[in-house]
């Protein structure tokens, strides 16, 4: 009995290790698939052939119910393209290479993760204490020029009456 079970989690394992390996080369044929139906939207969307995609050839390509069909395909929603376009144009130059297209395309298609939202949701707190400390700290600094700048008119009295410098 103990043979027979051995033997049974043995190809058990086996089989287990195959399907992992199987399930890895299909995941990797679906991202060269991807990859390739991204890179053939960028080269027909390139109008003018110069290697980059501005805005205004993003738009125009994406006028057509065909295109905008296809690049839901895609697993990515058009329905604000401009934002999309400028999360795409990583260094705000108003157009994208292929690179930043690519990158951008595989990094946000697909349903928002609850990773996704954790993170923004982390990176808003961060900013917003930042915010905050920058606030009083600015405040606490135009207290100091304000109370510095009474001083001084007490010494000086006349100056109080320039109002070019108050205004």
């Amino acid at each position: 009995l103990n043979v027979v079970v051995g033997t049974f989690v043995a190809t058990a394992t086996e089989i287990a290790s195959k399907d992992r390996e199987a399930l890895v080369r299909c995941e990797l044929r679906q991202c060269d698939l991807y990859r390739t139906r991204i890179k053939t939207f960028f080269h027909e969307a390139d109008l003018d052939k110069s290697g980059t995609l501005s805005w205004e050839e993003f738009k125009a390509y994406l006028n057509s119910k065909e295109v905008k069909a296809y690049f839901q395909s895609l697993d990515l929603d058009v329905s604000q393209a401009h934002m999309l376009f400028e999360l795409l144009d990583i260094d705000g130059s108003n157009s994208v290479t292929i690179d930043e297209f690519l990158e951008g395309c595989m990094r946000l298609r697909g349903k928002a993760r609850n990773i996704d939202v954790s993170m923004l949701l982390r990176m808003s707190r961060k900013h917003y204490g930042q915010m905050i400390r920058l606030g009083e700290f600015l405040e606490e600094k135009c207290n100091r020029i304000e109370s510095r700048l009474n001083a001084f008119a007490r010494v000086h009295p006349t100056w109080r009456n320039n109002k070019d410098i108050l205004a």
